[in-house]
C-alpha cells in the first residue's frame, strides 16, 4: 500500500535514464524499484550502458532498452536520441543529470541536481532526484529489478553444483587501487576452508580469471571458482544462496547491498560513506591509509569470524 502523503499523477510510460557502470546502475534500482511499486501498470524503457543491458532486457516491465553508446558517431547519436524522441512518455526519470529529460516528450520530469544539493550516498542522491518529479514517493517493500528467467535461476544451480552455506569472494574490481591483495584473499581462503571448514565460491568477470587464478595458488584446493562463468542475472541467483560475501569496493558489493546479503565490504582510497554498501547486514573495513595493501588479512578475518557465529 502506498503512503496516504504520496498522490501519483496518472503515468502509464516511463523512461529510466539509468548509469554506465555497474555498480552505479545497481544503485539505480531502489529507484527503478519505488516506480515500479507506485505504478504497476506502467511500462518502462531503460536507457543503460552496453555492459549493464542484460540486467533489463526480457524483464516484464521493460518494452525497450536504449543502448547509450558513448563512442558512437554524431550522426548515430541523432539517430540514437531520434528514436527515443518518437516514444512518448508521461514521466522521464533522469539518474545521469543531463540534458535528456528535456530532449524528450514528457508531461513530467525529474530535474537536475544543482551544485550543492549533492551530499550523502549515492544510492539516497538518486532517490532524491526522484523526488523532485515526484514528492514523497515512498520506498518499494519488494524488489523489482532483478527479473529473471527460470532457465537463469537453473542455470545459476547447475553451475554450484548442489553447494550450500559457501562464503562468497569476489577479489576483482574495477580500479586495482580499490582491490585487496591475492595474499590476503588466499588466508582468507585457508581460513574459511581449514579453519571454518566452509566452502568458499569465487566469482568476477572474465577480466578477474587471472587474479582469481593468482588468489587460488596460495590457498587450499576445492574452491569452486566462477569467474567469467555467470551473467550478471545469475550472479544474483548465486549470491542470494550465500552465506556471506566477502568484497572489494565493485559492482559486485552493490549487488550484495540491493539484495541484503550478509557482506563484509573492503575500502581503501574510496569514501565509503558515498559508495559504500547499503545492505542492512554489511560491514565495511576501511584501510587506514587508503592503500588497500595495508588491510591485515587478520583484520579481516575477526570480523568473517564474529560474521559467521
Amino acid at each position: 500500500m502506498l503512503s496516504r502523503f504520496f498522490k501519483p499523477p496518472k503515468v502509464r510510460t516511463i523512461l529510466f535514464i539509468s548509469m554506465s557502470n555497474i555498480g552505479d546502475v545497481i544503485l539505480t534500482f531502489p529507484v527503478f524499484d519505488a516506480l515500479a511499486e507506485a505504478y504497476p501498470q506502467a511500462l518502462f524503457s531503460v536507457v543503460v550502458s552496453p555492459k549493464a543491458k542484460s540486467f533489463f532486457e526480457g524483464h516484464k516491465r521493460v518494452k525497450r532498452v536504449h543502448i547509450l553508446e558513448k563512442q558512437s558517431g554524431v550522426r548515430a547519436k541523432v539517430q540514437w536520441l531520434s528514436d527515443l524522441r518518437r516514444e512518448k512518455f508521461d514521466l522521464v526519470v533522469d539518474m545521469r543529470n543531463s540534458m535528456l529529460p528535456f530532449l524528450v516528450r514528457s508531461r513530467r520530469r525529474t530535474r537536475p541536481v544543482l551544485l550543492g544539493e549533492s551530499n550523502g550516498h549515492m544510492r539516497d542522491r538518486h532517490l532524491r532526484r526522484l523526488r523532485t518529479a515526484l514528492k514523497n514517493i515512498p520506498l518499494a517493500r519488494d524488489r523489482h529489478s532483478l527479473y529473471g528467467a527460470k532457465g537463469e535461476e537453473q542455470a545459476a544451480g547447475l553451475l554450484l553444483h548442489g553447494l550450500k552455506n559457501f562464503v562468497l569472494l569476489a577479489p576483482g574490481a574495477a580500479d586495482a587501487r580499490k582491490q585487496w591483495t591475492s595474499a590476503g584473499f588466499s588466508q582468507v581462503i585457508r581460513f574459511l576452508v581449514n579453519d571454518a571448514q566452509v566452502p568458499v565460491v569465487l566469482v568476477g568477470d572474465r577480466k578477474d580469471l587471472k587474479f582469481a587464478e593468482q588468489v587460488m595458488s596460495y590457498g587450499p584446493v576445492g574452491v569452486l571458482n566462477l569467474c567469467g562463468k555467470t551473467s550478471l542475472k545469475e550472479l544474483a541467483f548465486i549470491l542470494n544462496q550465500a552465506r556471506l560475501a566477502v568484497v572489494n569496493d565493485s559492482g559486485v558489493m552493490h549487488l550484495a547491498s540491493y539484495l541484503d546479503i550478509p557482506t563484509i565490504a573492503l575500502f581503501g582510497p574510496t569514501d565509503p560513506d558515498l559508495y559504500g554498501p547499503w545492505g542492512k547486514k554489511a560491514f565495511c573495513l576501511r584501510s587506514p591509509t587508503g592503500r588497500m595493501a595495508d588491510i591485515g588479512p587478520r583484520m579481516v578475518i575477526d570480523v568473517i569470524a564474529r560474521e559467521l557465529t
